[in-house]
């Protein structure tokens, strides 16, 4: 009898580990399907937020573009008006020396 009470327990136990062990593979599962989830939500989050970056750097890269466009232009502008000028002066003087040797 002791030996077939024996069996009882041992398949009782084996029993009992089981479903200690489906409860545990059942856990595990759910576990990795809401860090897979969180994991999934981080991603997505951080997706979001390069774009953001991305958004804000073209549009300082634009603002700096022009800013930088503009300033080239008004330099380039006030080039124009000093050798303007400088030519305006020298035409001058070309006019007035070429008069000054053609007439008396």
């Amino acid at each position: 009898m002791q030996g077939l009470e024996l069996v009882k327990d041992l398949a009782e136990l084996e029993r009992e580990l089981a479903r200690k062990l489906d409860e545990a593979r059942r856990s595990a599962e759910q576990r990795i399907a809401k860090a897979e989830e969180e994991a999934r939500r981080i991603l997505a989050e951080a997706d979001v937020q390069i774009d953001q970056l991305a958004d804000g750097l073209r549009a300082r890269i634009a603002a700096e573009s022009e800013k930088l466009g503009k300033e080239a232009r008004s330099r380039a502008e006030a080039d124009v008006e000093r050798i303007r000028q400088q030519a305006d002066s020298s035409i001058d003087r070309a006019v007035e020396y070429v008069l000054s040797e053609v007439l008396p």
